[in-house]
């Protein structure tokens, strides 16, 4: 009697420590992509500074994807860190006037957050970006 309440006792145990540890897995791994913000910061040679801001608070990766309208990749990298800023300079003369956008992934599978930016050349020249 008193083994079977010991073997008992022994499995409620480690059927405790399996969901716990479970539990503190699937809140540590999970990825959830921060609120960006996209927005021009200077104008360097005639052409715009964009900087890009990840507001995370956990160390996480992300990539960056850069694309003209047609789909094509201008830039790609991956970013890593807590509270990311970076900033890109693209060469919009040699890209025509094609729009670009912005798209920021987590390492998991979740829906990217895209900026598209749009310019319009009148007298002055105006930089929309627009978070989707």
């Amino acid at each position: 009697m008193k083994t079977t309440i010991k073997n008992t006792l022994i499995g409620l145990l480690t059927f405790a420590a399996i969901i716990t540890v479970n539990f503190a897995n699937a809140t540590t791994t999970e990825e959830v992509l921060p609120s960006a913000e996209l927005k021009v910061v200077a104008h360097l040679d005639n052409q715009p500074v964009f900087q890009l801001s990840l507001n995370n608070t956990q160390y996480a990766k992300f990539l960056v994807v850069v694309k003209d309208e047609t789909g094509a990749i201008v830039y790609q990298e991956t970013v890593s860190g807590v509270n990311i800023k970076r900033k890109y300079q693209l060469n919009t003369e040699e890209l025509g006037a094609t729009g670009l956008s912005f798209e920021i992934v987590g390492k998991s599978n979740e829906k990217p957050v895209v900026f598209t930016v749009e310019s319009n050349v009148t007298i002055n020249e105006e930089t929309l970006i627009v978070k989707k």
